[in-house]
């Protein structure tokens, strides 16, 4: 009896074993973070893309950092550089043309709490100068948007007109 009673044991172990070794893993493959964000980037490079193209943006130009510039009108005076006090104007629009608000701000370039994508965008403006921008997520509301208008990582249209220059 012994001896049966070990076996049985033994075959249930055995058993067991192999149920749990068989079973098929419920975890979800998971994409490595630096891919996933290339992935994402290619995808809001080509979201900034079709918007110039469905929109005939004719002579946009990118600016080295992911930024796409248009100049409408020309200003005049010296140009907007790192440390200057400068008034702007802007209307910032979502990709998909819905208006996210209209305002004018004072700022000292490079140093005061706006998007890099606008530091960026105002340095080289001259006085009267209007452009049209368009800022990737990553310089403007970043993964998390604004939690009110602005949806997480969505890239933004700035029309900008520089009103002042100080230095």
């Amino acid at each position: 009896m012994g001896l049966i009673r070990f076996a049985v044991i033994t075959s249930s172990l055995a058993l067991l074993g192999c149920v749990e070794s068989s079973e098929v893993s419920q975890e979800k493959p998971q994409m490595d973070p630096v891919e996933r964000h290339r992935m994402y980037l290619a995808q809001e490079r080509q979201i900034i893309d079709d918007y110039i193209s469905s929109h005939e943006l004719i002579g946009i130009e990118p600016n080295g950092y992911g930024m796409f510039e248009l100049s409408v009108t020309e200003g005049e005076g010296p140009m907007a550089e790192i440390g200057d006090q400068v008034i702007y104007e802007a209307t910032v629009y979502l990709l998909d043309d819905s208006g996210v608000g209209m305002y004018t701000d004072t700022v000292e370039l490079g140093y005061s709490q706006i998007e890099v994508g606008l530091h960026e965008a105002l340095v080289g403006m001259k006085k009267g100068e209007k452009k049209l921008v368009l800022i990737p997520s990553f310089f403007a509301r970043g993964i998390a948007g604004d939690l009110d208008k602005v949806p997480p990582q969505s890239p933004l249209r700035y029309d900008l007109r520089l009103i002042q220059l100080n230095r």
